[in-house]
Parts: structure tokens; C-alpha cells; sequence
């Protein structure tokens, strides 16, 4: 069954949870996205917490007692407060057996998610595998033709190894000049506008609004509507992304042969010294990606991985 826990045991690196707490007061807030704020109070401690406008939880009692499920935890000005998001939710409890009752349903409710998300994983390793053979056939046939071409152009006199040398040659200069173009934006800065998911982040990069993807992961996404299947994970690593990267200023670091470009961007996100991109992978929220080019942070991101595994967390907890 799922458990409840105390204000006082309540911990960034585990989230999202379920608290049983009253509300002790009420404040309208002064921030455009939130819906409120307050205090809750169990019989352990009091915590600060914040009611976003992009969840579902509309309304909200003063000394009523709530099953907060779902919740997140974030920090504003150093203090660690609960976060009620777009999947959290609230169910008045008056007495242990609307309690008991309330858990067994959360609970029934997230097995029912987790077999769902396990179904649709193997649905997709079978198209995954489909897809690939079919790439790998189409090819053969593709090299195959190519091949067929380049014969007769040779016995046509079309094609002549003078022709392919240039060709090459004139192929190379071309990318040597890309790639030092590219080389003109390894590292920018910005502040976090918005943790858009688990490994993704809206930046403001000057007078610029950049999209940016966290360089090697691999995360599970987030339903595209409300209501639809959601892979637990998903909404864990958006919880810790919030949690890392909210309003703070990161540092952008790209490898040359993969630039910004139109506002999108594929990056080694850092706070400071610490890179965010590890943080996930070590918490076993992602998986490591093969990039198409040499990734510089392999062996830091690799480590990161390990090291989950070894300890199963996240992903790697079965």
C-alpha cells in the first residue's frame, strides 16, 4: 500500500509523496502562476506551501484536514516548501477510516498505472524492433541501387576518380567550416523561465527565449492531455528538474558538431559547478542516450548511470 509521509521526514530526493496534514492558514499570493499559498501542520512540524494555478485542486479550507497526493517540494529564498502541480491532488479526511479507505484507492489507482506503463513499454520494444528491421532492409536495397548507379556511371565515363576526388575534397572544406562556426557557441548563460519536463527547460538567454533538451537523456515524456497514461518516472524527474533548475541561472555548455539553433538547443545544463544532467541519471530518473557525435562528459555521464544502477533507484529499482 502506499505510505504517508511526515512533514518532518519529508526529503527533496523522494518525491512525489503523500502527506496527511491540516491547513493552519491561507494567503492569497502575490505571484502571477500560483493560486495560493499557506502553512500545513501534522503532528511532526509545519511546512510553507504553494498552490499553482495548473493544478487541479481548486479549492482549499482553513483547519480542514486533506490526503495531499502527489505533492512535490521545491525551495523559495532557501526554504523548503510543498508544491501542488498539475498531477497533484487533495481529498478531505475527517476520520483513520476515510483515511484508510483514500489510500486504498491511491493505491489501486497506481497499480493500475504502473501495469499500463510496463504494457505500453513492451508495445513499443515490439515496434522498436519492427522498425529497425525494416530500416536495416531498406538499406540494402538503398546501397544496392547506389551501387548499380555508380557502376554505370563509370563504364559511361560519367564518373571518374578525378570527379570523386574533388567532390570529397570540396565535402571536407565545407565541414571544417561548419564545424568552426560552430565552435563560436560553446557556453552561454541564462535564468530558468520555465521546467517545461523531466529533462527539459525554457531559458532566457539574453533578449532570447531558447528551448533547452538535457544533452544525453533519455526520459520518459509526459502525456500530451490530462487523463491519459503516465509513466511514474516521468513525473518524478519533472518534480527534481523544478526542484534543480526553477528561476536559477544556468550555465549552457554544447558540443561544436550540435549548436543552438532557432531557439532549440541540446545541452550540458550546470548550477554552479554541478550538472544537472547528472543529477537525473544518478537518481535514476533517465537513462543515458548515445548522441550521434563524441559527447565531452561520456565517462561523467556513464558514472552517473552506474551508480543508480548499482544502488537500483528509479529505473533500475526492479
Amino acid at each position: 500500500m502506499a505510505q504517508i509521509t511526515e512533514i518532518q521526514k519529508l526529503n527533496p530526493d523522494r518525491i512525489p509523496v503523500i502527506i496527511k496534514a491540516r491547513i493552519i492558514s491561507l494567503w492569497s499570493a502575490s505571484r502571477e502562476q500560483v493560486a495560493l499559498e499557506g502553512r500545513l501542520e501534522d503532528s511532526t512540524g509545519v511546512i510553507p506551501f504553494t498552490l499553482w494555478k495548473s493544478c487541479p485542486i481548486k479549492k482549499l479550507e482553513k483547519g480542514q484536514q486533506y490526503l495531499f497526493h502527489r505533492a512535490g517540494l521545491g525551495k523559495l529564498e532557501g526554504e523548503l516548501r510543498v508544491q501542488f502541480e498539475e498531477y497533484s491532488w487533495a481529498y478531505p479526511v475527517d476520520e483513520e477510516t476515510d483515511v484508510y479507505r483514500i489510500m486504498i484507492k491511491i493505491t489501486q489507482q497506481e497499480q493500475s498505472e504502473r501495469k499500463k506503463t510496463v504494457k505500453g513499454v513492451k508495445i513499443t520494444r515490439f515496434d522498436q524492433d519492427h522498425t529497425k528491421r525494416t530500416k536495416f532492409s531498406i538499406a540494402i536495397a538503398a546501397g544496392f541501387v547506389l551501387w548499380l548507379i555508380i557502376m554505370v556511371l563509370i563504364f559511361t565515363d560519367l564518373l571518374s576518380e578525378k570527379k570523386i576526388r574533388n567532390f570529397f575534397q570540396g565535402r571536407q572544406a565545407l565541414i571544417k567550416k561548419e564545424i568552426k562556426r560552430k565552435a563560436a557557441t560553446v557556453s552561454r548563460e541564462g535564468t530558468v523561465e520555465e521546467v517545461l519536463a523531466g529533462g527539459v527547460i525554457s531559458v532566457r538567454v539574453g533578449e532570447e527565449s531558447w528551448t533547452v533538451h538535457y544533452l544525453g537523456l533519455d526520459i520518459p515524456p509526459l502525456p500530451v492531455r490530462k487523463g491519459t497514461r503516465m509513466d511514474p518516472i516521468a513525473l518524478q524527474a519533472l518534480n527534481f528538474n523544478k526542484f534543480l533548475a526553477r528561476d536559477k541561472t544556468v550555465r549552457l555548455e554544447f558540443e561544436e558538431w550540435l549548436p543552438p539553433e532557432d531557439g532549440e538547443a541540446r545541452a550540458y545544463v550546470f548550477v554552479g559547478d554541478k550538472m544537472l544532467n547528472t543529477a537525473l541519471l544518478k537518481r535514476g530518473l533517465a537513462r543515458l542516450r548515445k548522441e550521434a557525435g563524441d559527447m565531452t562528459y561520456a565517462d561523467r555521464l556513464s558514472q552517473a548511470e552506474q551508480s543508480a544502477k548499482s544502488l537500483r533507484k528509479g529505473i533500475w529499482r526492479k
